[in-house]
């Protein structure tokens, strides 16, 4: 509850939210996309992205700032700053989730010259666009029209892509066995040491969370293509979606689907101290009648 109270929500935006408007993958400008980096990475991470250090008492070098993104990936830079997490006006506190503070033309200008002058060699992980991102918005299209059939191609693709995962109990067990101890069995995320949290993925796309699982954003551990292949990837996410889609049936006190064992847990031991507390309150009453 302590915890709860003090974590930053995503109401705690630092950093100004612009207009969104709907990206033409042809339509790059390298020379904006460089301007973005200069006015709102390169203070953190310098203006060749090799991020800022400096050497400790014992002569090692040390993150000061922001960290080396040449090495870190598009789909890295894709994650932070889609889902709002950076750019950061304080970046030795984790970031919440919160709306975009670029527009989505701008995002991609970035990453084509994140990928053309500062990404090293080509290392790290590309942007899955084959994994369904952020649906369409009414407000980024001129007519209703454009916008139905934009949906109507986005869903076809969203479904496809989780109803092509046809093995329910692997996506389950690499859930389980990578995921839950962090983000709770539920997705309802929780709390980690140093006063960090594993935030809720409730409202992540299946891109962000593929995009998560090969960059390791935070103190997530970085599950890369040759560690959980594509196609295990794509049976986790198509779990994590479908349970998403269920019904919370916890009642009011549900405690966040924090977990069977545990709400189990949580109501016999309110149960039975109620029930002491009332034997031993009528216990009192019948010896001061007596």
């Amino acid at each position: 509850m302590g915890f709860a109270a003090l974590a930053p929500t995503s109401d705690e935006a630092r950093a100004q939210t612009l207009s969104a408007e709907v990206p033409d993958p042809e339509d790059v400008d390298v020379a904006n996309g460089k301007a973005i980096f200069d006015q709102t990475c390169a203070s953190c991470h310098n203006y060749d992205g090799s991020g800022m250090y400096a050497e400790d008492d014992e002569g090692d070098l040390v993150v000061t700032n922001g960290p080396d993104l040449r090495e870190v990936g598009s789909a890295a830079l894709d994650f932070q700053v889609s889902t709002g997490r950076m750019p950061s006006m304080d970046p030795d506190s984790q970031m919440p989730r919160k709306p975009m503070a670029i527009s989505e033309q701008d995002l991609v200008d970035l990453i084509a010259y994140y990928d053309e002058e500062i990404r090293t060699d080509g290392r790290g992980a590309d942007i899955p666009f084959d994994v369904p991102g952020d649906a369409p918005q009414a407000a980024d299209f001129e007519d209703e029209a454009s916008y139905e059939a934009a949906l109507e191609e986005y869903e076809g693709e969203y479904d496809a892509y989780i109803e092509g995962a046809d093995d329910v109990d692997m996506g389950m067990k690499l859930y389980l066995t990578n995921c839950a101890h962090c983000h709770s069995w539920s997705g309802g995320g929780g709390a980690l040491t140093d006063g960090r949290w594993a935030p809720e993925i409730h409202d992540s796309t299946p891109r962000e969370i593929y995009e998560a699982m090969v960059s390791g954003p935070g103190a997530m551990p970085m599950f890369s293509d040759g560690v959980i292949t594509p196609e295990e990837k794509q049976e986790l996410i198509s779990y994590v979606k479908t349970l998403q889609a269920e019904p919370n049936a916890g009642g009011i006190f549900d405690l966040e689907r924090v977990g069977q064992v545990a709400e189990g847990f949580i109501g016999w031991t309110v149960g039975l101290s109620l029930i002491i507390a009332c034997a031993i309150w009528i216990t009192a009453k019948q010896r001061a009648h007596d």
